[in-house]
């Protein structure tokens, strides 16, 4: 009798670790994402950053998929801690140097759709901003996305 209990409980974690392994359900394909930068206590007149580009498989495996898009000094550095889930996307970013920026991503994801924040610190600057990005499928890539 406890045997079958105990089979359907491993059974249930496996499902649970397995897909949690399995990364971000989010398709690839060619998205349309809206990015608009956020300083403290400043008002938001800029107008959003409207970029279209190919997300592919090695993109959503590797946090890529995710990474910052305006023109930020921390484009340049690495991309470390990415973890992903079905729904969820986290990570961080660090740059070299005695001075180094660094930033947190934490993004939520559907399977045609995501919307997430990158928090940033520029460093030496004592400067912090966020990046906002919200992205839609709209599309197949030009090129195969896998």
């Amino acid at each position: 009798m406890r045997e079958p209990v105990l089979t359907m409980v491993v059974a249930a974690v496996l499902r649970a670790t397995c897909a949690d392994a399995a990364g971000p359900t989010l398709s690839p394909g060619l998205y349309q994402v809206e990015v608009r930068i956020s300083l403290p206590n400043v008002q938001d007149v800029a107008a959003p950053l409207v970029v279209n580009r190919c997300i592919v498989r090695a993109d959503l495996e590797s946090g890529r998929a995710f990474f910052v898009l305006s023109e930020n000094p921390l484009k340049t550095c690495d991309l470390v801690d990415y973890e992903a889930t079905a729904d969820t996307a986290i990570y961080r970013i660090v740059c070299p140097g005695p001075n180094r920026g660094s930033a947190v991503g934490m993004f939520e994801t559907a399977t045609t759709a995501y919307r997430g924040t990158i928090k940033m610190n520029m460093g030496g600057k004592n400067m912090t901003m966020s990046e906002v990005q919200i992205g839609k499928r709209v599309g197949e890539c030009e090129t195969s996305p896998d």
